[in-house]
């Protein structure tokens, strides 16, 4: 507590005398509380790549992974295709040129370097500790309400997937 001296209250009567009173301040600490870490979000642009990836003939499902969490910059972009399905040349080089469309076209919009890499995996394994899914096709991992009503219904599914990729 901080003592403010010198401090005097004066009752006008005929009667009073001057008194001298302490005012006591509570103390208010220069110290900020604790906040805890929290990840930047995916931009929009990939989200909307994830669902687009979604789409090419074969892949059954793509998420966004990012290795390190605290870097939202390296992005790999992984491909769940259907069973028994093999993607050709052209089908690649589809996925290639919307990868490397939306990786360029986020550094002349950001003024910023982002690395994003596309691979197919047979299934969605349990992601590294430090790395994060930010994007999941056909769910948004955006904080947005816009997005709320369109997520609700596949929660179920993604937390599914999410179990099953943690065993």
């Amino acid at each position: 507590m901080r003592v403010i001296p010198n401090l005097r209250a004066e009752i006008q009567s005929s009667t009073s005398k001057q008194e001298s009173w302490k005012v006591y301040e509570p103390f208010t600490s220069t110290l900020k509380p604790k906040q805890s870490f929290k990840s930047p979000t995916a931009p929009v642009e990939v989200q909307e790549l994830v669902q687009e990836l979604a789409k090419v003939n074969g892949v059954a499902k793509v998420r966004a992974v990012v290795p390190r969490a605290e870097d939202i910059h390296w992005i790999e972009f992984e491909l769940e295709l259907h069973p028994e399905t093999e993607l050709d040349d052209e089908t690649w080089d589809k996925i290639q040129d919307l990868v490397i469309d939306c990786e360029w076209g986020l550094r002349d919009k950001t003024n910023e370097k982002w690395y994003f890499d596309e691979k197919v995996v047979e299934k969605f394994f349990r992601i590294p500790n430090g790395a994060k899914v930010v994007a999941l096709s056909g769910i948004s991992l955006s904080s947005s309400k816009s997005y709320y009503n369109q997520v609700k219904s596949r929660w179920s599914e993604f937390n599914e997937i999410t179990e099953q990729t943690r065993k």
